[in-house]
């Protein structure tokens, strides 16, 4: 991939990335359900990683755990590592998956979510010795999943057009300089 194409896809995830952050963190909350906001970030590390591969899932869940960790973490770090993580679990999937095929990404982004609700319980509050698992699980995790595979249904479609349309462009500049 030419320099310049590379350097275009990096700039419009980074922009992704830095709409997700502002839709998670100042539109959403005004939206919150049940005292949780939906996980726009988990949605497009998951994105990345099923439909893009386990190298963009990872780069993308450590940019958007570096902006929470930045913006919003009491323990640096944290976040980087499990969106990381779950960048790199969801592109494990990538050659079953199927871009037509709405049923996997759903699954995916609510057992992402899932994975990130117990690693921030673990982290933050199982540690500290508040062992109210149960609580947390039925009213912060299990909502939150919800939440987020609600909001992830639209966006799904807006991920996928912007990623195609970088592939079309990034294929149709490199067959002119081919051909």
């Amino acid at each position: 991939m030419e320099m310049r194409f590379w350097v275009r896809r990096v700039i419009v995830i980074a922009l992704m990335i830095f709409a997700c952050f502002l839709l998670q963190t100042t539109i959403f909350p005004r939206f919150e359900i049940a005292g949780v906001v939906p996980n726009v970030l988990i949605i497009i590390t998951s994105f990345f990683g099923f439909m893009v591969g386990r190298k963009h899932g990872c780069i993308v869940g450590f940019a958007c755990g570096i902006i929470l960790d930045l913006f919003n973490s009491s323990l640096f770090g944290l976040y980087s590592l499990i969106f990381l993580v779950i960048g790199y679990i969801n592109g494990v999937f990538r050659k079953i998956f199927f871009g037509d095929d709405m049923k996997l990404p759903l699954l995916f982004v609510g057992v992402s979510d899932l994975i990130y609700g117990m690693a921030v319980y673990f982290a933050l509050f199982f540690f500290r010795h508040k062992l109210d698992i149960g609580f947390y699980f039925m009213n912060i995790m299990m909502p939150e999943m919800v939440y987020t595979i609600c909001v992830m249904i639209p966006l799904y479609f807006v991920f996928e057009a912007v990623i195609r349309r970088l592939d079309q462009t990034d294929n149709k500049r490199s067959a002119r300089k081919i051909g």
